[in-house]
This record gives structure tokens, C-alpha cells and sequence, in this order.
């Protein structure tokens, strides 16, 4: 197996959705980190 080939089958209209869908759910994760984290901060000052 030639790695053109290998390419060639990546090269696909659904890796980028794969990779849009990745870096949607990794924001969605860190923007919850910092939300959870805020509001434990909130919490401890009350």
C-alpha cells in the first residue's frame, strides 16, 4: 500500500467534518472547565 493512497482515501469531504466535530467538542470541554471552575470559585467567596 502506497502512501498516495493512503492520502487519497483522507482526503475526504467527512475529515473535515471529523475534524470540525473535534475541535467543537474540545472548546465545548475547556469552555465547561472554566465554567465549573468560575462558579466553584462563586461558591467559595460566598
Amino acid at each position: 500500500m502506497e502512501l498516495s493512497s493512503l492520502f487519497s482515501g483522507l482526503d475526504g469531504a467527512w475529515i473535515d467534518d471529523v475534524i470540525l466535530w473535534s475541535v467543537v467538542a474540545v472548546a465545548g470541554i475547556a469552555g465547561l472547565a472554566v465554567v465549573v471552575n468560575a462558579l466553584d470559585v462563586f461558591f467559595d467567596a460566598g
